[in-house]
């Protein structure tokens, strides 16, 4: 039966304390994060209940109600009702962060005892990197396409066919700065634009021909070490907060007839050679460390590092701190060229999928069963396991727990084979050629372990008459059926 979106929307926005009690909606790929006044009078059992939320969490000072693949749907059909003006205008996940707003995240997390770095350092990565995460994965798959057609002979590095489809796809990668420069000037106060001016005064090809330049590099005779700004990831979010920083301190000071004027001006004339010489070098120096010391880690112990790390990702998941990786990732790309983390989890959306495809066979309840097998399928063609975590597995902590160690076989292959990847694409059945073309075989291989062994873990740790929490203490969970 399909979801009546409407309806959601109107039980959410009561259960959340109302629409007085909000102060901000945003979205991610899966969750309506609410920013309220008064997180006390949000209803967690209820809003868990309501047929269509899968879970509620509390972090990062917001209210996260975890719908799945189709927030859109669910965040479109909050905002259409009439209480929803003014709550933030955003269609991702970061909207304008206002003192106010601000003032509210941190009195929620001071309430709720999370007030802690890692519950920030999510927060800032999950807004600065959501935002333009379509993109940056529909590239990624485009170019993993690429890859295969030249590997097969479909397709000549020669042509002009090839040309246009690798810009294409190479696009995002090379002028991530900019990017990330609009998303990371947002959520640090900066002006969003000026911070895309920088980013992309940053990849202007001038100034990527300067590091390669046989004279040095001087600005007003101070020495500049050019580095190399093109697919980076750190310099531009620490030149956002830096600019934000200075956008405050100009504010107190300059009249506001002559603001408008100069603190754009002075962002570049400043913030950007500012960036070239302390900024740039800074991060890249921490970036190529924290680069070498999990490389190091992975190649000191591979068998245990790759089999915690894709053991863990599903907990991860559920805590939202997969996120925090992301830009360690991105990173990599830059300073090596490769990433060689989330590749030792590249069977885990399957291993979720199986494992949520053999309760679905198993259970003789109904309700289980269609929950179960929507998630399953939203797993294995989308790659969103959310549905999959939260509906079905969470609850039955053998299956979980069965399928996570699967997983972390695959990803102990994978770190002793070496798997990398050189372009961040989706993981999901629909993506399996372009997987074996940026993975290579091991990495099928570790695909495979997880698909067979977390089905036959899962089948055969299932019990229904030891999984009755389905039917009774955990009704709740059996009533999310999806669409």
């Amino acid at each position: 039966m399909a979801k009546d979106y409407e309806l959601i929307a109107k039980e959410v926005v009561k259960n959340v304390g109302g629409g007085d009690n909000v102060k901000e909606l945003t979205h991610c790929v899966t969750r309506l994060r609410f920013i309220l006044k008064d997180k006390s009078k949000a209803d967690k059992e209820a809003l868990e209940s309501i047929n269509g939320v899968l879970k509620v969490i509390e972090a990062s000072g917001q209210t996260q109600v975890v719908i799945g693949q189709d927030v859109t749907k669910a965040f479109d059909a909050v905002m259409a009702l009439p209480e929803a003006a003014g709550w933030g205008k955003s269609s991702g996940a970061v909207s304008e962060e206002t003192e106010e707003v601000k003032d509210i995240v941190s009195e929620n997390k001071k309430k709720t005892k999370k007030n802690v770095l890692g519950d920030k350092f999510v927060e800032y990565v999950s807004a600065i990197f959501t935002p333009f995460m379509e993109a940056y994965m529909g590239a990624g798959l485009l170019k993993g396409f690429v890859v295969l057609f030249v590997t097969l002979g479909l397709l000549s590095k020669d042509s002009s066919t090839y040309q246009i489809l690798y810009s294409a796809a190479d696009g995002v990668f090379y002028f991530i700065p900019i990017f990330i420069g609009y998303s990371a000037g947002k959520k640090f106060g900066a002006k969003p634009f000026m911070t895309m001016a920088i980013a992309a005064a940053m990849v202007y090809p001038n100034i990527v021909a300067l590091k390669s330049a046989e004279t040095a590099v001087t600005f007003m005779g101070i020495p500049v070490n050019m580095i190399s700004y093109t697919s980076s990831v750190l310099p531009i979010i620490a030149a956002a907060f830096v600019q934000a920083k200075w956008e405050k301190l100009l504010k107190s000071f300059l009249p506001e007839v002559v603001a408008g004027i100069f603190i754009p001006l002075l962002d570049l004339f400043v913030i950007f050679p500012l960036t070239l010489i302390v900024v740039g070098p800074v991060t890249d120096y921490l970036g190529r460390g924290i680069a070498v010391m999990i490389e190091l880690g992975l190649n000191t112990v591979p068998l245990l590092a790759g089999f915690l790390m894709a053991a863990l990702w599903p907990v991860m998941i559920i805590f939202g701190v997969h996120w925090g990786l992301i830009p360690i990732c991105m990173n990599n790309y830059a300073v090596l060229g490769y990433d060689y983390i989330l590749p030792l989890t590249v069977g885990t959306n399957f291993g979720i999928a199986a494992a949520t495809f053999a309760v679905f066979l198993r259970t003789r309840d109904k309700k289980l069963k269609e929950l179960s097998g929507t998630s399953a399928l939203s797993a294995f063609i989308g790659g969103v396991t959310e549905p999959a975590i939260y509906g079905v597995l969470l609850a039955r902590k053998k299956v979980f727990a069965a399928m996570c160690i699967i997983n972390g076989i695959g990803g102990a292959l994978c770190a002793v084979m070496h798997v990398t990847r050189d372009v961040q694409i989706s993981v999901n059945a629909l993506t399996l050629p372009a997987i074996y073309a940026v993975y290579g075989p091991w990495g099928i291989v570790a695909i495979i372990i997880s698909i067979v062994g977390a089905f036959a873990a899962a089948f055969v740790t299932f019990s229904e008459d030891n999984d009755g929490k389905h039917s009774g203490v955990k009704a709740t969970a059996a009533q999310k059926a999806s669409a």
